[in-house]
């Protein structure tokens, strides 16, 4: 098999909880590096980790050491994870301000070992209403400093060597009849539709499973358009259309509203022909275009990383890093426009606006 074949078969097998056996076959210390180095820059690693362990595969006793380590990393950042998302919705809810924590530590819950799904920060959305309570009670009372990020949807603050993204908004599009669309029909139906789950023994508010289920999808959609995306989103999508009860008509009509439908099947053949989704648990028909496209997705994925950071800037900030950034946005449209034309080339002048806002905002300073 071929290093991504492989790669593929382990991360399946840690998706669904099934086992795979390699007992008495051996891998190489070289093979092992080009292994788990694939899995950091897709940030599925204790995904591959643990499906290395659990597959019988002799490997050097460097690899071993290695992998062991790097599993129980990961299972203890989401135990830290875990209480401060849990500690988070508690303060929230005494303090009467609504919010609905997404991503992370939500999804983890639907896979089968919710300990190797690798983290990263706490995202949440505040209600509008509560915002201004929210933001006064981080920076007074918690004392945190909150981090200005030129975002129009989100500020950032660290509190216990944890990093916190607060979202005013839940996402962005670029042509603005979907962002109408999505404020006025979705936002209002997002926070009708109260939902949670158990975290450490703390009720947290999450996404009802429909909304759950959208929200994944455009995550993906958005990133790959704009810099790239890797496949733990891909798992996460995975993982929600198969374990969330969700409402199809509801999901498609949301779907038809944002220009996102033809998208949604079209990516989610990744799903079937990749990640071990079976045909019946996706809600709509994938078409042989669809099947078709997914190589030219497989490559990009495996090119550009989790988030396109397998691709490096020449600077991290400033004009040439504005310029490669618009680049590589154009040639993200370029090879995806087909899924969302209005999404893909809609993109290319809001950034150039994104960027005149930042220029403006840094000489008002």
């Amino acid at each position: 098999m071929t290093l991504h074949e492989t790669f593929l078969l382990l991360l399946r097998s840690t998706l669904w909880g099934e086992k795979i056996c390699f007992e008495g076959r051996k891998m190489a210390q070289a093979q092992y590096q080009s292994l788990i180095g694939l899995a950091h820059e897709q940030a599925v690693a204790g995904l591959i980790g643990q499906s290395l362990i659990d597959s019988g595969l002799k490997l050097p006793k460097q690899a071993a050491m290695e992998v062991y380590a790097l599993t129980e990393t990961i299972r203890q950042r989401n135990e830290q994870m875990d209480m401060a998302v849990a500690d988070l919705s508690c303060k929230m809810e005494n303090q009467g301000i609504r919010i609905i924590v997404f991503k992370g530590q939500t999804l983890a819950k639907l896979y089968p070992d919710a300990g190797l799904r690798q983290s990263g920060d706490i995202d949440f959305i505040c209600h509008p209403d509560d915002w201004s309570r929210a933001m006064a009670y981080f920076q007074h009372t918690l004392g945190v400093k909150v981090k200005n990020t030129n975002s129009n949807k989100h500020v950032e603050f660290e509190l216990n060597d944890i990093q916190y993204e607060m979202h005013s908004m839940l996402t962005s599009f670029a042509y603005p009849p979907h962002q109408r669309y999505w404020e006025n029909v979705v936002m209002k139906q997002v926070w009708n539709t109260p939902c949670t789950i158990d975290i450490c023994g703390q009720a947290v508010p999450i996404l009802a499973p429909t909304y759950n289920a959208l929200y994944v999808f455009i995550h993906i959609f958005y990133h790959l358009i704009i810099e790239g995306i890797g496949l733990r989103q891909f798992c996460d999508w995975a993982k929600a259309q198969d374990k969330l009860k969700i409402n199809n008509e509801e999901l498609k009509m949301h779907l038809e509203g944002i220009g996102l439908y033809k998208a949604y099947t079209g990516l989610g053949a990744i799903l079937t022909d990749h990640l071990g989704l079976p045909m019946q648990a996706f809600p709509f028909p994938i078409t042989n275009d669809d099947h078709k496209s997914v190589p030219v997705l497989m490559e990009n994925i495996w090119k550009m990383g989790n988030f396109g950071h397998n691709v490096q800037y020449i600077q991290k900030r400033g004009v040439v890093h504005g310029l490669q950034r618009l680049g590589r946005t154009a040639g993200q449209a370029k090879l995806f426009y087909h899924y969302a034309p209005a999404e893909a080339w809609w993109r290319i002048p809001q950034t150039f606006k994104w960027w005149g806002v930042k220029i403006h905002r840094f000489f008002q300073r």
